[in-house]
This record gives structure tokens, C-alpha cells and sequence, in this order.
């Protein structure tokens, strides 16, 4: 037997597996490579899309200005002792309760005038009439309409309004009014409203310079490679507001924040929140009490 032959042909046998293999190789990381690169390079829209994430309109790359505000909260006891003194002494004088710095108002108890409703085909219009009854609601003129985080449907109807600074309102719980509406059974989409809660903050102040903030597009990226935004989810609103950070002493301090709706197929909507000043994600954050000694 020829062993030296047949050592020659594992060798060549070998040699050929061997770059066999290291081509197999090779090609596995060259492709994994190209994946990992084209996920990098593609665009949000194409990572979105390829999770099956859905959203009206296009992500804004926009990068709108904002401030670092400050403010106080409104003492109610105060302005309505101040209303009081300067046109009708019966002013709120009954259908109302003041907790801190909340105030409820049942409007049907609180004045003569008929109740008012609200046109679900209309709110805007029927929010307006409301506000500008000097009677039935305090600093009616400085709330706008958030449609994102009213319902006018299912068990609990609510709709929500917002004072605003420079054309970007607040969505906080210390500069709003929630109206809680009920169904008077007289006709179909018409609300009454029975009652609703009432923060107001004064005092506005700019702590620093206008600053350029971060987009719609940045925010909803920030939440996409965080996991934030599950696959097959529907982004169904993306809102710019501020929302109080601080709260230092008597004042609360606040910055522009992306309010972002994501509905999934298995859960209710969940809002993420994502400062507009650094595009950190804030949601479930705390507001942390500074007391200065």
C-alpha cells in the first residue's frame, strides 16, 4: 500500500474542507454584517415599517423652539374673593369646592343660565361658549381644547383643556380643566356638562433663552430603539406641551415634552413621554419637591 499517496489525498481532501468551510464562514459574516449595517443605515420610517408600526402623516423633522418655564399655581380662595369684591359678591358662591389648589365647579348649581352641552360633532364650538361665560368658568379665555386626551365616548366621557405658553399648551395637571359630561337623554351626540376640576398657574416666567428642541422624528426614534413602541402597534397621536419637571418651593418648573399615543392590539393606549430638551424618555417619572432651606 502506498501510504505516502494516501496520505496525500487526505491532505488535499482536508485542504479542500478546510476552504470549503472558511468560505461558508466567510459568507455568514459578510451577510450578518450587511444585515446589522442596513439596519443601521435604514431610515426609522423603513424600521418602522418593516415592524409593522403605523402612524398618520409623516414623522416631522421639524425642530421647533421652546423655553424652560416657570410658574406658580393660582390661589382660587383669592381670585374668586377678588371677583367677588369687583362685580357680584354671589359670585361662586355655592356649587363649588376648593382642595389645595383645585377647583370643582358643578356650573347647573352655580348660576341661573342654562346648562350647557357639548355638540360631539362640535366641541370646539361648544367649548368656546362655555369658556367665554365669564359666570360659569374662571380664565375661560387661556384654555384650549386637547382632543388627544378628551373622550366623548364609553362610560366616562371627559374632555380636557389646557392653558398654553407662546402656542404650545400644557399637559399637566396643574394648568387644566377636565369636564366630566354626562348623556341628559334628550338627543344623540349631546353632552351635558355636570361638574368639572379646574388648575390654573400665573406667574409664567422664561428661566433661560428660546432653545431649538428635539422633533417628533427624533422622539419617536428615541422610543423605537428603546423598545418603547411594540411591533404591529399604531402611533396615534404625537403632541408637543409642557409638563412640569420640578416643583421648587411655590413654583413649578416645566419643558416641552413629545406626548406620544401608541395603541397595540393587546392593551389600551399608552402615552410615552420624551423631553423635548435633551430627548430623554421622562414617562412615569416622578416630579421631585426641591424645599430650599
Amino acid at each position: 500500500m502506498d501510504f505516502k499517496r494516501i496520505e496525500w489525498i487526505f491532505f488535499v481532501v482536508f485542504l479542500f474542507l478546510n476552504v470549503f468551510l472558511f468560505g461558508i464562514y466567510q459568507a455568514g459574516v459578510k451577510e450578518e454584517n450587511s444585515v446589522a449595517f442596513s439596519d443601521q443605515t435604514d431610515s426609522i420610517e423603513k424600521r418602522l415599517a418593516k415592524d409593522g408600526i403605523t402612524y398618520k402623516g409623516h414623522l416631522s423633522s421639524q425642530k421647533k423652539e421652546g423655553y424652560y418655564l416657570s410658574a406658580e399655581q393660582t390661589n382660587f380662595y383669592e381670585a374668586i374673593q377678588k371677583e367677588q369684591e369687583t362685580r357680584d359678591r354671589n359670585f361662586f358662591k355655592s356649587g363649588i369646592e376648593i382642595v389645595d389648589n383645585s377647583l370643582t365647579v358643578y356650573p347647573q348649581m352655580n348660576t341661573a343660565k342654562t346648562s350647557y352641552f357639548i355638540d360631539e360633532k362640535n366641541i370646539d364650538k361648544s367649548l368656546e361658549a362655555f369658556f367665554q361665560d365669564h359666570d360659569s368658568v374662571l380664565y375661560g379665555n387661556e384654555y384650549v381644547y386637547m382632543p388627544n386626551f378628551s373622550t366623548v365616548e364609553g362610560e366616562f366621557p371627559e374632555i380636557i383643556a389646557s392653558q398654553s405658553y407662546k402656542n404650545i399648551p400644557f399637559k399637566d395637571d396643574t394648568a387644566q380643566i377636565s369636564l366630566k359630561l354626562e348623556d341628559p337623554g334628550e338627543s344623540v351626540g349631546i353632552r351635558k356638562i355636570y361638574k368639572y376640576t379646574q388648575t390654573h398657574i400665573e406667574a409664567i416666567e422664561e428661566l433661560r433663552d428660546k432653545m431649538d428642541l428635539y422633533s417628533q422624528r427624533d422622539a419617536i426614534e428615541n422610543l423605537y430603539v428603546n423598545n418603547k413602541i411594540p411591533s404591529n402597534a399604531k402611533i396615534t397621536f404625537m403632541d408637543l406641551a409642557y409638563a412640569r419637571i420640578y416643583k421648587i418651593r411655590e413654583k413649578n418648573v416645566y419643558v416641552p415634552v413629545w406626548f406620544i399615543g401608541i395603541k397595540s392590539s393587546e392593551s389600551n393606549l399608552q402615552i410615552e413621554q420624551v423631553n423635548a430638551m435633551n430627548n430623554t424618555i421622562i414617562t412615569n417619572n416622578t416630579v421631585p419637591k426641591v424645599e430650599n432651606h
